[in-house]
């Protein structure tokens, strides 16, 4: 054996001191295992539901895509593609109809809040927290359960410590039209200024990261042997923060992408010994994900392990606070807009119909934008916030007149479209230019376009252009612009 895994070390650079301790801790199983990490990486996407149903996707996006898709047994949303496929330079992944998602990694989501799990959310007001959520997979599929499940009324909080990878998170939801009021705040912070305030908790803490070695070559090049133990420690306390925030009868899945027992069934074994209001929940699932269940003492949490599944490594359980103390701390307020500036607002209604209150949100002045606003927002004295919910318009000042002009967000926010629309086809040229940032010509027949406008390919929105004289002048955002 210790031949055969010095030559399966040599061949995809593995670790030999996390071999070991996989060899440890499989066993007869070690050599499947080992095989499996030889594979190639296995290529998915999540459909964004509130943009297109799964049924009716899986047969556009094979089409546009040029490769058969396979379902996900444990995520309706989910299907697996060919690598041959470019999904991440599409037109349609621009549109936001897809999020380009590991398999496994879908899972955490349904647990909470899917149909593995999270059943109990048609009782309960739903208040979710994302506490790690950059760059925003597993954000944006709550999102999409929430907007499902709770007929758009559901609360959604997203946070991310480092800021570069805040504003990532941000422009993710963005491009997907899912609203959540996004901060950039360390998890202490916001257990002190919150407390027990959230029906559901998504906890995916950061790991060492084994589990996406196959994936990313990189992420094995950079482990160490102390790395697990150094991250068992960040585990620990955020766990305590995420204790803190979670309401008596609320829910809270743990995850990580790594395989140490340390960072896994160790740390939750910890937990629980600490905070007996805690109890591990085993719903109905998917039974994938129980082949490799229960390690050590904790016998209610799921390793999804890529010798089992078509899938990378991952870990997670389903924890449930049965008693303490709720908290409802103030609420934030939406900041008003002055006197001018409603005039304003109330015109651009009545022109881009953003229809908002179907949400049962309001509209707030946030950073030179209006912005969409929860009344559910707890108080946000003191802390950093990259977006309040989604931008609506931005707010020009300068020259004699202030203006309202429609922000990209407002784009992907829509369910229908108000205003009018340019289509592009796949084959016209002119869909490359308009995400190279380029202005298009207009042709005959759309001669009636002025003003604002949608463009749009595959029925769904792209961006804003502004039709001048024939030309449209295109006003998608830099930042997100193709090179070709």
């Amino acid at each position: 054996m210790r031949l055969f895994l010095m030559v399966k070390y040599a061949l995809v650079n593995l670790p030999p001191i996390f071999l070991e301790r996989m060899q440890t801790l499989l066993a007869a199983e070690f050599s499947a295992f080992l095989e499996a990490m030889h594979e190639s990486r296995i290529n998915s996407l999540r459909v964004n539901t509130p943009k297109l149903e799964p049924v009716g996707a899986q047969k556009l996006l094979e089409g546009a895509l040029g490769v058969p898709l396979q379902e996900i047994s444990w995520c309706n949303s989910g299907f697996y593609l060919s690598h041959t496929a470019k999904a991440g330079s599409h037109p349609l992944h621009a549109a936001g109809a897809y999020y380009i998602q590991e398999a496994s990694a879908m899972a955490a989501a349904e647990l909470l809040l899917g149909d593995w799990g999270g059943e109990w959310l048609q009782t309960h007001f739903p208040r979710v927290l994302d506490l790690c959520a950059a760059p925003g997979g597993k954000a944006s599929h709550l999102a999409q359960l929430l907007q499902n499940k709770s007929g758009g009324t559901g609360f959604l909080v997203c946070n991310e410590i480092v800021a570069p990878r805040a504003k990532i998170l941000a422009e993710n939801l963005e491009r997907l039209g899912l609203p959540a009021l996004i901060t950039n705040e360390d998890p202490a912070r916001l257990a002190q200024a919150w407390g027990a305030y959230f029906d559901a908790i998504l906890l995916d803490a950061p790991c060492s990261g084994e589990g996406m070695f196959r994936k990313d070559p990189n992420a094995a090049l950079e482990w160490t042997p102390v790395l697990p133990a150094l991250c068992a420690r960040r585990q620990h306390d955020i766990l305590e923060w995420a204790a803190q925030l979670l309401r008596p009868g609320g829910r809270m899945v743990y995850s990580t992408c790594t395989f140490t027992l340390e960072e896994n069934e160790t740390a939750l074994e910890e937990f629980l010994q600490r905070h007996p209001e805690f109890e591990l929940l085993h719903p109905p699932t998917p039974p994938e994900w129980g082949f490799v269940r229960g390690f050590g003492a904790l016998q209610a949490g799921f390793r999804l392990m890529p010798h089992h599944l078509k899938g990378e490594g991952h870990f997670m359980a389903l924890l449930h606070k049965k008693d303490g103390e709720a908290h409802d701390p103030k609420l934030e307020e939406p900041t008003p807009l002055e006197r001018p500036m409603q005039k304003l607002w109330k015109e651009f209604e009545s022109q881009f119909e953003p229809k908002i209150e179907q949400y049962s949100l309001l509209a707030s002045v946030f950073k030179g934008e209006i912005q969409t606003f929860d009344p559910q927002t707890p108080s946000l004295e003191r802390l950093k916030v990259v977006r309040l919910g989604t931008p609506l318009a931005e707010i020009k000042t300068g020259g004699k007149t202030n203006r309202l002009e429609p922000h990209h967000a407002l784009s992907h926010f829509y369910q229908t479209n108000p205003v009018p629309t340019l289509t592009l086809e796949p084959i016209d040229p002119r869909l490359a230019a308009y995400l190279r940032g380029e202005t298009l010509e207009l042709e005959e027949g759309s001669g009636a376009l002025e003003g604002w406008v949608l463009v749009q390919t595959f029925g769904l929105n792209l961006g804003w252009g502004k039709a001048v004289k024939g030309v449209l002048k295109n006003h998608y955002p830099k930042y997100l612009r193709h090179n070709s």
